[in-house]
């Protein structure tokens, strides 16, 4: 994880604090590519609950993650039977609006959490990618993976076991486990900057004020009725493991 949209991680995680706050645990992550069906396949593969892992990015930052230039907010979610669901009302997701190519996103993704501890704290744990494999090929982790569903495979080490991870802090996931998000509304150079100064100097209160402001300007027009209930039943390394 690290910078996105232009705005710096530590932000990040306070304003997803605040929404794990508003959402009694539950928080929602944005990621940049699908997972597909490996992370529910392998939450169908254990007894215990799977965890994710967030680990601050060690490279650079890209510029366009820098300076993404416009800013997308995503509204809802596509289920398995292919309906749009709206995203429950205190999760606010962005990302960049275009791709490197210069056009416009039609897609993003997000991985669903939850946690009963404050985010961000910082843990004592650390991840060596070369002791894990992907959950779904068995193959090394690749060089530009960024988020991965992976297994434990220190029998079959290979690449660099001298690099490490620090782990900034740990939750759960729930089903679905990751989504493809839809439905984005593009954001006003205003509506970032409200972003970036509430989430620098404001609270939950504020933030709450804000998320409902921000997530009030699109109403998705098929819509699903959205309860928790469908959760239920129905950038360095970030690994759900």
């Amino acid at each position: 994880m690290g910078i996105e949209s232009g705005e710096g991680l530590d932000l990040i995680i306070r304003r997803k604090e605040w929404e794990r706050q508003l959402g009694d645990g539950l928080f929602f992550w944005g990621i940049g590519q699908s997972l597909g069906e490996n992370a529910r396949d392998a939450a169908a593969s254990i007894e215990e609950d799977m965890k994710v892992l967030f680990s601050p990015m060690s490279s650079k930052a890209k510029d366009i993650d820098v300076t993404p230039g416009d800013v997308f907010v995503w509204n809802s979610w596509i289920d398995s039977r292919g309906n749009t669901v709206p995203l429950p009302e205190h999760v606010l997701i962005t990302s960049r609006a275009d791709l490197p190519s210069g056009r416009r996103k039609s897609s993003h993704y997000a991985l669903v959490c939850k946690s009963a501890s404050r985010l961000g704290t910082g843990t004592e744990l650390e991840v060596t990618a070369a002791y894990l494999r992907n959950f779904s090929s068995d193959k090394p982790l690749g060089a530009s993976q960024v988020t991965a569903v992976v297994k434990n495979a220190e029998f079959a080490i290979s690449g660099n076991v001298t690099k490490k991870y620090a782990v900034s802090f740990v939750a759960t996931m729930e089903a679905p486990y990751s989504v493809q998000l839809c439905d984005p509304e593009l954001l006003s150079p205003h509506d970032v900057q409200s972003i970036e100064e509430v989430s620098a100097s404001g609270g939950v209160a504020d933030w709450n004020l804000l998320v409902s402001r921000l997530r009030s300007k699109r109403k998705p027009e098929a819509l699903v009725p959205f309860t928790l209930d469908l959760f239920g039943t129905d950038h360095g390394l970030a690994a759900a493991i």
